[in-house]
């Protein structure tokens, strides 16, 4: 049975490594090496980076730096950070194979429930250095992620967010009206379960990092834990095994769906006026 899902896997993602960030990005840069007509050792000699860097990028086991990244990008004009995907970008290329989202989110609304206004204030302040015209495109990314969800072979959502996201204001009073308001509806989404995690809950098993479980259409868990530089896939059965404790954990320690809607509500009454 074991050797039946392992194949399967392999027929959709390819080796075992596919999933991880890296070697997303490694793929990525293949391709558009490949389709600039380029040899590994002439884009190293373009780059000024070794051909052993290139070869180690491409297949996955060398991570990307900053620099080394900006310089593939520059020479083979890839489009930036929309082509190139780093952290989380790879979610993008799971989704369809996913039929469960479990996602722990301590720090902000999570992406496929966030209003463009709100997700732009939050790539804002993440992005520093970044001008309008960078940001802009990271936006529309991902508020592409929020239309798989009304696909008909769209996976279920089941998310547990701490009270403190819901009471953090990003940006204005009246985007985090919208974006409470959004979450709220989206709760009448027959595929979307969320609930909330009350301040009183005290120590919990989410404190260090949100986190999310992808159940893979052929049985396969991948978990994804989050960071500043976006995420890591988890795939190690005995990883996966404690990540799968740790959201059973949270979710049980929740508000239940109706008291998590009334929390919502709630607050919006009080922080932004709206009974």
């Amino acid at each position: 049975m074991l050797r039946g899902i392992e194949d399967e896997r392999r027929n959709l993602w390819g080796d075992g490594q596919s999933l991880r960030p890296q070697a997303i990005w490694g793929r990525e840069l293949r391709h558009h090496r490949a389709r600039a007509g380029l040899t590994q050792a002439e884009l190293a000699e373009r780059i000024d980076f070794s051909e052993s860097l290139i070869s180690g990028a491409e297949t996955g086991q060398v991570p990307a730096s900053v620099p080394f990244t900006t310089a593939c990008v520059r020479e083979l004009d890839t489009g930036g950070a929309r082509r190139f995907p780093s952290g989380f970008a790879e979610y993008l290329e799971v989704k369809r194979k996913t039929k469960m989202i479990r996602w722990y989110e301590g720090l902000c609304i999570p992406g496929t429930l966030q209003t463009p206004d709100y997700a732009r204030e939050l790539l804002r302040a993440g992005r520093p250095g970044d001008t309008v015209e960078e940001i802009e495109p990271l936006v529309e990314s991902r508020m592409e992620r929020r239309t798989f969800l009304a696909e008909a072979n769209a996976p279920k959502l089941w998310a547990v967010v701490d009270e403190t996201v819901l009471r953090r204001p990003v940006g204005s009073a009246k985007i985090m009206q919208a974006q409470l308001a959004y979450l709220l509806e989206s709760t009448e989404h027959p595929k979307i379960t969320l609930q909330a995690l009350p301040f009183d809950t005290g120590a919990h098993a989410g404190l260090t990092c949100s986190f999310i479980l992808l159940t893979l259409a052929d049985g396969v868990t991948v978990a994804c834990a989050e960071d500043l530089t976006g995420g890591r896939f988890i795939e190690r059965p005995e990883d996966l095994s404690h990540w799968g404790a740790c959201y059973e954990s949270i979710k049980s320690s929740a508000l239940s769906v109706k008291q998590s809607a009334e929390l919502i509500r709630r607050i919006l009454g009080e922080d932004h006026g709206c009974e």
